[in-house]
């Protein structure tokens, strides 16, 4: 196909990463925020179209722009206007795991407060693109009535309640989709929901028609809701689902759990893995096209083999006559962990390194670079970008890697401590503390290094400043740098403590090699490793 054919402009689209639930823990999410997108939406869209890509996934975000019912949308009339201005399609997401806080899913208030908002955020979509509009009322309806209503890993927090959760959501999706279609009648629904498949573990065959179930009527009945073809009391049809957008990333394909057996994922060359281009055929032969895979991704060294097998899958499914319009990589820009918002796990095409202002710079990885390349040549040759593909690096020298057992270096000592180097690293050191009966190490301080100290065996008495804690195993503790300390064994049993330290203390005090490097450059230990028993990691 020409790129005119593509119903996004280009086969390749980018999704930014726009998670706004409320966590277990009670912390409200705002990855839009967190990856600096609100901020660089302008550079961001250049981007994308620098490399061939010419449509995103976008987001309103409802629990930011509705406070009480008032709306404030002027965010977004802004980036439809950077969108037109780099000349980039927007599917725009209206939920996307999150509502307003003072709102209850099952709530008549609910639905019309969502129905109010989508038709406004339509309104002025309609008023600002001069082409086709593009809308995801509710992302992935299935996953988050699991998340949310069955299991309480999100908002709100439910559990045994998914079925009902689901329902409410594709209640509210079709009022939502109706008021799109009051301010646009043009407008065409995107339906974002996970494609899954679970397969038997070999040992328990017996569990085949409860994974049959699963696979060919839970996989899909948020799309057969939407779709009316199941409670159409609901007030779905086919115009309701719209286009089809499956989610689908390495972990889509597992073993069912059981109170024996964890689940187990598939990898594409299992041979139990059903290829992707089978699972898209199937379902163009259910709901009919077209078809867009919404979301898929792999992170750091795995995203380039895995653009090359979804290259290799989607032509297959053309070939096979699927109307496959697309392939969504989400994120297009690595954003932060659900669980820890400091660790940026490298999972977009563009990966951001903090400058030293708090700027969160995008830069392109070369392997990703390169496969996307491989495969817009193979799919899409229209939107095979002029420049240069950044040069990739050579992969850095992978020291070795080793398990220490703490307790099998523990050496007690007459009338003293003993202290062992059991790991180094650029920045930390990793030691092991023994005292027998009576021995304590005592009070110092280290001016700009600071310790985590873990009790491996034992009972141990710790001074930190002015205060005195009683540590027992596996109790941890931070020392702050510049703070005097101590550690003490008032038992009857030998006490092991393991610190870690960072900045290495010498370094911190002395600005040269610690005892562990010059013991490597003597040759007296190897990298990484302590003296006695060890186990790699495999």
């Amino acid at each position: 196909m020409k790129r005119g054919d593509w119903l996004f402009g280009s086969f390749f689209l980018g999704g930014f990463e726009c998670s706004q639930q409320v966590t277990a823990e009670g912390r409200r999410l705002d990855l839009i925020v967190a990856s600096q997108h609100d901020v660089q939406a302008a550079e961001d869209y250049a981007r994308c179209r620098e490399i061939g890509i010419r449509a995103v996934r976008e987001a309103v975000r409802w629990p930011m722009v509705d406070r009480g019912g008032t709306l404030d949308l002027e965010e977004l009339r802004r980036l439809v206007r950077l969108a037109r201005e780099a000349e980039v399609v927007q599917i725009w997401d209206l939920m996307h795991y999150g509502y307003p806080d003072d709102l209850e899913p099952f709530s008549a208030a609910f639905v019309d407060r969502f129905a109010t908002y989508a038709r406004a955020v339509a309104s002025i979509v309609c008023d600002e693109t001069g082409g086709p509009t593009y809308y995801t009322p509710i992302n992935e309806i299935s996953y988050y009535a699991w998340a949310g209503g069955e299991v309480g890993y999100m908002g709100p927090l439910l559990q045994g309640r998914g079925g009902k959760l689901k329902r409410a959501l594709v209640r509210a999706a079709i009022a939502a989709t109706n008021a799109i279609w009051e301010a646009d009648p043009e407008a065409q629904i995107v339906t974002v929901d996970p494609l899954v498949w679970l397969h038997v573990p070999p040992e328990r065959p017996d569990l085949q028609p409860e994974v049959d179930d699963f696979n060919r009527r839970l996989v899909t009945e948020a799309f057969d809701l939407l779709a009316g073809r199941r409670q159409p009391e609901l007030g779905g049809s086919r115009a309701h689902l719209g286009i089809m957008a499956v989610n689908y990333y390495g972990c889509n394909q597992w073993t069912i759990p059981t109170p024996e057996l964890p689940q187990r994922f598939l990898t594409p060359d299992d041979p139990r893995w059903v290829p992707l281009s089978d699972l898209l055929l199937d379902l163009q032969a259910r709901y009919g096209g077209p078809l867009l895979i919404g979301e898929t991704g792999a992170s750091a060294d795995a995203r380039a083999a895995w653009i090359d097998y979804l290259c290799g899958e989607a032509a297959q499914a053309l070939e096979r006559g699927v109307n496959l319009q697309g392939i969504c990589w989400y994120p297009i820009v690595t954003t932060p962990d659900w669980e820890d918002t400091t660790a940026f796990l490298e999972g977009g095409l563009f990966d951001v390194i903090p400058e030293p202002d708090g700027r969160l710079r995008r830069a392109l990885d070369p392997s990703a670079a390169a496969a996307l390349r491989r495969a817009q040549a193979a799919l899409d040759p229209e939107s095979l970008p002029t420049g240069p593909v950044p040069p990739e690096c050579p992969p850095p020298r992978e020291p070795r890697v080793e398990v220490i057992h703490p307790l099998e270096h523990a050496q007690a000592k007459a009338d003293n401590f003993s202290h062992q180097t059991l790991l180094t690293g650029e920045s930390l050191t990793v030691e092991l503390y023994t005292f027998g009966p009576g021995a304590w190490i005592g009070a110092h301080r280290h001016p700009a290094s600071e310790h985590v100290l873990t009790v491996v065996a034992g009972v141990a008495r710790v001074r930190i400043g002015t205060r005195w804690l009683t540590l027992h195993p596996t109790d941890t503790v931070v020392v702050p740098p510049a703070l005097p300390h101590s550690i003490h064994n008032d038992r009857a049993e030998t006490l092991v403590v393991q610190q870690v330290s960072a900045p290495k203390p010498w370094d911190a005090r002395f600005a040269g090699p610690g005892p562990a490097e010059s013991a490597v450059a003597s040759g007296m230990l190897r990298e990484g490793a302590a003296r006695g028993p060890s186990r790699p990691v495999r």
